[in-house]
């Protein structure tokens, strides 16, 4: 899917900061990818600095609940998100890996199982939480239907018990990228304990497809208590990646931001 907003009314970003978080840096955090049967060389080298991002974690000390990141892992690669954002697995998690640099890469023959690997090695920088998320900060989307006709307009609404910001962002199995806050729409306070209808400027969002077939879209809504701004991106039209979204999100401590996850087709 690609929104290309119907622009009524042109608005202005307000400048933001992500907000600072206590770091570690790990050195030399090694992982393996195997490539077998449906597993590509591509899907492997993910595989393999997932591995190295597990041990990352580990050597930063966080050594708890990393089935947890585990399942966040196998789900980019399948692009399957929902159950990672089940509010049990983000009450587990006590850290993320923020951001990382490849600094070796080996291709190799296993001689025992005489499979083809894949050997990574990282530098990362592991972000560790002190806090937990906050009970009282609750966030609702109403209005989502499960099929879509293509050019159908894209409308909810958002309610959250607290003063929050808005960022939404889409991943389907081409692209992800932001939908919201845009060049059209900017970012703006929703008030706490009102149903806010989006879009929330004279703007409209029609549902585009990237391909004739019917395309599965998955809005990630991530509400924070104070205005942050992402900015990773990898392209044009705020085109990102999975991985830099969940870096962005991780990023921010869990008492300051709540996430809902929506899935939805187009015909």
């Amino acid at each position: 899917m690609k929104f290309y907003p119907i622009i009524i009314l042109l608005i202005c970003f307000a400048p933001f900061l992500l907000m600072a978080q206590d770091v570690v840096e790990v050195e030399g955090a090694r992982g393996v990818g195997v490539i077998a049967g449906r597993i590509s060389e591509i899907d492997a080298r993910r595989d393999a600095i997932n591995d190295a991002k597990l041990e990352a974690l580990r050597m930063a000390g966080i050594s708890e609940h990393l089935q947890s990141y585990e399942l966040l892992f196998t789900s980019q690669r399948d692009h399957d998100f929902s159950q990672f954002f089940s509010s049990d697995i983000h009450a587990e998690l006590q850290g993320a890996v923020q951001t990382y640099e490849v600094v070796s890469e080996l291709r190799r023959q296993n001689p025992t199982t005489n499979l083809f690997e894949i050997e990574i090695v990282i530098n990362a920088d592991v972000v560790k939480y002190d806090t937990q998320p906050d009970p009282t900060f609750i966030t609702e989307v109403e209005g989502l239907r499960g099929i879509y006709e293509e050019e159908e307009l894209l409308a909810f609404s958002v309610y959250t018990t607290q003063d929050a910001y808005l960022h939404i962002f889409n991943i389907n199995d081409h692209e992800a990228y932001l939908v919201y806050p845009n060049n059209w729409e900017a970012h703006m306070l929703i008030e706490a304990n009102q149903n806010k209808e989006f879009p929330f400027g004279r703007v409209d969002y029609p549902l585009i497809k990237a391909t004739r077939e019917i395309e599965t879209n998955r809005l990630i809504f991530v509400f924070t208590k104070h205005p942050l701004r992402f900015r990773a991106y990898d392209g044009l039209e705020q085109s990102t990646t999975p991985e830099s979204i969940f870096a962005w999100i991780f990023g921010i401590s869990p008492d300051l931001r709540s996430m809902v996850s929506e899935t939805f087709t187009i015909r």
